[in-house]
């Protein structure tokens, strides 16, 4: 069974922000995580509340989802497709992998 969603590249993410192509990128890592470094563009909302803040986000524009390594952010992607999400996709590799500009606070 094929998944429902999409694994794409650090590297096509950081086009996809270059390009300023409309999608919602939401970290779904823990805030110290977050603050340590992050993508400018990057929205945290913690895996253990998107559940209850998945509405938050706008089905109909595409959603990237982002963590230290892609394993959260998969699980992200599960949770938004069986919510009814169409434009999914999971930062393969993720912050571990990430070669564009971080933000630290």
């Amino acid at each position: 069974m094929s998944k429902a969603w999409q694994d794409i590249t650090p590297q096509e993410v950081e086009k996809m922000v270059q390009e300023k192509r409309e999608a919602q990128f939401i970290d779904v890592r823990n805030p110290d995580e977050f603050s340590a470094g992050r993508m400018e563009e990057a929205v945290l909302i913690p895996l253990p509340v998107l559940p209850v803040r998945l509405h938050e986000l706008d089905p109909e524009k595409e959603v990237i989802f982002i963590c230290r390594s892609g394993a959260r952010s998969a699980q992200a992607c599960e949770l938004a497709v069986s919510q009814g999400f169409k434009k999914v996709a999971n930062m393969a590799g993720g912050m571990l992998n990430w070669q564009g500009i971080q933000i630290k606070e």
